[in-house]
């Protein structure tokens, strides 16, 4: 019984294969490219057992508009979509811009704003404990 199982299995493999390989060659057109790559950032991060919310936001912010000093029940990843956005944290000032991005660790205060003329436009993708307060207003 165990060789025949192996012997179908083979037949399946030859199969398949021998059918791609047809398909290619009838075909004969060219494969739909890829995506480029343009911008990418790695950054590492521990999350101990429990359930999480992933949760994604695409944000605009007017000239002048930001949110004052908050933090986040969790850990935060922003990427600048357009125009460019001033984190301010730990008395520094950073100018982020199209294609760049920032991380936020829970409890880490901080405050941004779009100091420059234009709508800037930016993804934010939260990681929070289950019924954790996404952002908590700092005074």
């Amino acid at each position: 019984m165990k060789i025949v199982k192996q012997l179908l299995f083979l037949t399946l493999v030859v199969f398949l294969w021998s059918s791609v390989a047809a398909a290619d060659e009838k075909g004969g057109q060219a494969a739909i490219p890829g995506p480029t790559v343009v911008s990418q950032a790695k950054y590492p991060l521990n999350v101990g057992s429990g359930e999480y919310d992933l949760i994604t936001r695409i944000q605009e912010f007017p000239a002048g508009a930001g949110v004052a000093n908050h933090m986040h029940g969790g850990h935060v990843l922003v990427t600048v979509l357009s125009g460019e956005m001033t984190l301010r944290e730990k008395g520094t000032e950073k100018i982020v811009k199209a294609g760049e991005s920032w991380t936020e660790s829970p409890g880490n205060v901080h405050s941004i704003a779009n100091a420059g003329t234009a709508t800037a436009r930016v993804v934010a993708v939260f990681l929070v404990p289950k019924g954790a307060e996404i952002i908590t207003m700092v005074k």
